[in-house]
């Protein structure tokens, strides 16, 4: 038996990964392929045996601890795959048989991390082979196929000579530092998320879908132009447009995609194994420059990291990560991936014909991936887009709008390559017939007659005669279907901000989502508290509401909301309607507080927020400090002992109590191990997340947080 290694960096960041989001199986992978005619299931089992006994990294199993992960190689006489053989009553169950197999989670305790199957349909077969990440990438997928066909075809012949694993070489530190220098200052956006789709989550949810696109002909036909006109080739085009559809989406000017890319040392370019690093390549957008500076600079960027590829991102992630409440990849949420050679394959198996199966896992590790897959190079060749996306972040409707208003980007680059990209459409034909649809008898939504207690979200049709509406970008600028901007009027020649945040539905109705300034963010969940309000007000006891969000003390896990409500005194009243919200609302929009009142106090006919917030301030203070004596924790003892905690993992005397771990040079996997020298040093009985330490990075908050955790826990 050999000895156990220390896992890789990368390979210690997927094992990370599954630990946000334990019992999945967002790290698998497959190669599925179906066959016309029916397999000699013990031949495959034997034929996949001598495959797995021929490549070490297929042997390879790992094992974790609390802290560490560790890998070790089982020798060829000990390894073997067991063929399942899945007869299928009815062929349209067999994607979704495959990927319940496919998505099924590895466990990490020195199981094997291949697996595989064939599922009998009709007179067909769909073979499938599962595998964890840590062994394999998208990349070796070929390399198995052959591998796999040559083993089936002739098992005497095949041969088992060993195939060591192949050795990435240590980056250099002059790629180290072109990373470092090509990150340096940049800062995710607060809100970590476009003004498309949902507020980023505040817990770990990787849950994903996939669909596809084919890029029109004129969209083909552009970058075709493109590519002769500003000498750049079809992936950097494909890219730079990628690029401004996020910035016109509310990613800001200052963008980071990641671009995988394999980094399979010279010579064993058909290598087997996870091999492949994410390119943070950032790329700053400016509206007043033409597409083809945008071009210039996205083509810099690709080639110079394409020549400091060896770097992994996870390596510079934590030093430029974030100091606040998110568990995502904050270097980058959106991917672009350019995949030539066509979306499918066909071949010959055992004799049979044969052809590949596009399987998912189920998950998505980006909030969006952008997969580009030309068919080739003539005039007619489609371009087909492959977009996989966090159920959580975006809705299949959000992704297809996303996907026409790309297509249409590109045709509009055809009429205005020169003209600064800020004054570029995206809108599609489908956001303009939406719109156009409410405005066509020109009249106001009624926006402004309803209150919170319409509903979650109100909803309008048409309404005052002779005003339009449209919903603004922060620069004026106005948005199409499904994207929050603030509610603006326009009267004759003037235009009005009303303050209130709205997006048009695809049928040419507006949605109200709250006022602007009453938007917060707890523990990384954005939300109107309007939306509190109004499933409080939807309790028969409850005659009126007010929530308001005030600072939690030192660190801790952002705003506390404290929920003010006029009602009838009734014993255990906050209890139900804190029971009430927990039904309707992430953990996060629920109310640490419930205060019943017999009437809301006003100002100017509506609730003053302003006196509602100062009763809130001294109420979170008082129930703080009273918790925290409940449970015998000191505070100010507890941030020095993290603080010394600190120093001892960091190797930095000079660090203070609101020095941040990630920003002092801590990394995930060093998280992980502080979390658990914490509870042993300080013997708190609060359950410490990684994700909590990325929400309260410095001894002070994270000692915050260990007190309102354990306050919240007496008290409830």
């Amino acid at each position: 038996m050999a000895a156990d290694s220390p896992a890789t960096r990368k390979e210690t960041d997927l094992w990370l990964l599954e630990r946000l989001v334990p019992g999945s199986g967002v790290n698998n992978l497959s190669l599925t392929f179906d066959v016309d005619g029916h397999l000699d299931a013990d031949l495959l089992e034997r034929a996949l045996t001598l495959v797995v006994r021929k490549f070490d990294i297929l042997r390879t199993v790992f094992l974790t601890t609390e802290t560490d992960l560790t890998k070790r190689v089982v020798p060829p006489s000990e390894a073997g795959v067991d063929v399942l053989d899945m007869a299928m009553g009815d062929a349209g169950d067999v994607q979704a048989a495959v990927e319940s197999f496919v998505g099924a989670p590895f466990v990490l305790d020195g199981s094997p991390l291949v697996r595989a199957a064939v599922f009998r349909h009709g007179g067909s077969d769909t073979v499938s082979v599962a595998l964890h990440h840590l062994v394999f990438d998208a990349m070796s997928t070929v390399t198995l196929l052959g591998e796999l066909m040559a083993a089936y075809g002739d098992p005497e012949g095949y041969d088992t000579t060993a195939v060591a694993p192949a050795a990435e070489p240590e980056p250099s530190a002059e790629s180290v530092e072109f990373w470092r220098e090509q990150l340096r200052g940049f800062r995710p956006d607060e809100e970590g998320g476009l003004w498309i789709g949902n507020p980023p989550s505040a817990a770990p949810d990787l849950a994903g879908e996939s669909t596809w696109y084919s890029l029109s002909p004129e969209a083909r036909a552009v970058v075709r132009r493109l590519q002769r006109e500003v000498r750049a080739p079809e992936a950097v085009i494909l890219l730079a447009a990628y690029y401004l559809l996020l910035s016109r989406h509310g990613a800001g000017s200052d963008i980071v995609v990641g671009s995988p890319v394999s980094v399979r040392p010279q010579g064993h370019e058909s290598a087997i194994g996870y091999h492949v690093n994410v390119l943070p390549l950032r790329v700053k957008v400016d509206a007043a420059k033409p597409f083809k500076r945008l071009v210039n600079r996205a083509r810099a960027i690709f080639l110079e990291g394409l020549g400091n590829s060896g770097v992994p991102a996870e390596s510079v992630l934590d030093e430029v990560r974030a100091e606040g409440p998110s568990w995502r990849n904050s270097l980058c949420n959106h991917l672009f991936n350019y995949v030539p050679g066509g979306t499918s394959g066909s071949f010959s198996f055992g004799g049979h014909q044969a052809r590949t199966r596009q399987v998912e896992n189920g998950f998505s590790k980006f909030d969006l991936e952008f997969f580009f897959m030309p068919e080739g190079e003539e005039e007619n060749a489609e371009t087909k887009i492959r977009a996989v996306y966090r159920t959580q972040a975006f809705s299949r409707a959000d992704v297809a709008l996303l996907l026409d208003r790309y297509d249409a980007l590109l045709v509009a680059l055809g009429e205005g390559l020169d003209q600064p990209v800020g004054e570029l459409s995206v809108w599609s034909a489908a956001d303009r017939a939406a719109v156009e649809a409410g405005h066509r008898d020109g009249r106001l939504p009624e926006a402004f007659a309803a209150s919170p207690a319409a509903g979650r979200y109100a909803v309008y049709g048409p309404g005052s005669e002779g005003v339009r509406a449209f919903v603004a970008a922060p620069d004026g600028g106005e948005l199409p279907v499904g994207v929050r901007g603030e509610l603006c009027v326009v009267d004759e020649e003037r235009v009005v901000r009303t303050g209130d945040l709205a997006r048009w539905l695809a049928d040419g109705r507006l949605q109200l989502l709250g006022r602007v300034e009453r938007r917060v963010r707890v523990q990384g969940l954005a939300f109107g508290l309007e939306e509190l309000d109004s499933v409080l007000l939807a309790h028969p006891a409850v005659d009126g509401a007010a929530t308001v969000a005030v600072p939690g003390g030192e660190g801790g896990d952002g705003p506390v909301l404290v929920s003010f409500v006029a009602a009838d005194p009734q014993p255990d009243l906050p209890e139900l309607l804190a029971k009430h919200v927990a039904a309707e609302l992430p953990a996060p929009a629920e109310p640490r507080h419930v205060v019943v009142v017999d009437e809301l106090p006003s100002a100017g006919g509506r609730p003053d927020l302003k006196g509602l917030r100062r009763r809130a301030e001294e109420l979170v203070r008082g129930a703080s400090s009273a918790a925290a004596e409940d449970q015998g924790l000191d505070t100010e003892e507890l941030t020095r002992e993290l603080l010394a905690l600190w120093r001892e993992f960091l190797k930095r005397d000079d660090l203070k109590s609101g020095s941040g771990f990630f920003a002092s040079g801590g990394h995930s996997l060093l998280g992980v191990q502080l979390i658990q020298r914490v509870k042993r040093s300080t013997g708190v009985q609060v359950k410490i997340r990684l994700a909590d330490l990325f929400a309260n990075p410095t001894p002070e908050k994270l000692a915050s947080f260990i007190a309102q955790k354990a306050g919240a826990a007496a008290q409830g």
